[in-house]
């Protein structure tokens, strides 16, 4: 009887060690999850600091404000100079770029230009800075008339002129330089009196003389 209630003491013991085991061993692997996941968490945080290659396309970065490495300007002309004025000073401008009637055809037309009303002999000016391509000292439809290249693909077309004198191809010319004189009334708008015709293009294409001068200050 003894013998048994012994063995039956010792079996309860060794249960207990076994029970205070399995405890200690789940509690040793709670803190080790615990751990871990506390480890990761700081990893994440760590990865994801503004500044990283994660978060370089987040709203807010720093880096967005950064300027652009290119000058937006940089295709600009630097000089003041490549600001239009107007070829004639003080003249009126007759006829724009409109459909209307040509008193010289007796027909209406698209009027490819604009019209300076001066007298023959005022002074004609180069509206900006270019380089001289083009002189034509007489031409039936409008006498003479002298083209400019300007920066950026502009042109400038000075018609029912007298070129002045020594003026060539290839010649630099700047803004506000004497080009020639307007001459007598000629060719297909005779009937318009003493002007200069002008135009301007844009990569070979008529422009709108709005975008680079306002008429409507004479």
């Amino acid at each position: 009887m003894k013998n048994q209630e012994k063995n039956v003491s010792t079996k309860k013991k060794i249960l207990t060690y076994y029970l205070i085991l399995a405890a200690s061993l789940l509690v040793i692997a709670a803190i080790t999850v615990g751990v871990i996941f506390a480890v990761r968490g700081n990893d994440f945080q760590i990865d994801n600091k503004p500044g990283t290659s994660d978060d370089e396309n987040k709203p807010g970065n720093p880096d967005d404000n950064k300027p652009d490495d290119k000058d937006p300007d940089a295709d600009k002309p630097a000089s003041s100079t490549y600001e239009f004025i107007f070829p004639v000073e003080n003249a009126d401008v007759t006829n724009g770029q409109a459909f209307g009637y040509d008193k010289t055809m007796d027909w209406y037309a698209v009027h490819d230009g604009t019209d300076f009303a001066a007298a023959a002999g005022t002074k004609v000016v180069a509206a900006v800075d270019g380089t001289i391509t083009e002189i034509a000292t007489s031409d039936v439809f409008y006498g003479a008339y002298i083209t400019i290249e300007h920066a950026n693909g502009v042109k400038t077309v000075y018609k029912f002129i007298e070129p002045a004198e020594n003026l060539k191809r290839g010649d630099k010319v700047n803004r506000g330089q004497t080009i020639g004189t307007v001459a007598a009334a000629a060719g297909i708008e005779n009937a318009d009196g003493a002007h200069l015709h002008f135009e301007v293009y844009k990569n070979g294409v008529l422009a709108d003389l709005d975008e680079y001068l306002d008429v409507n200050e004479k």
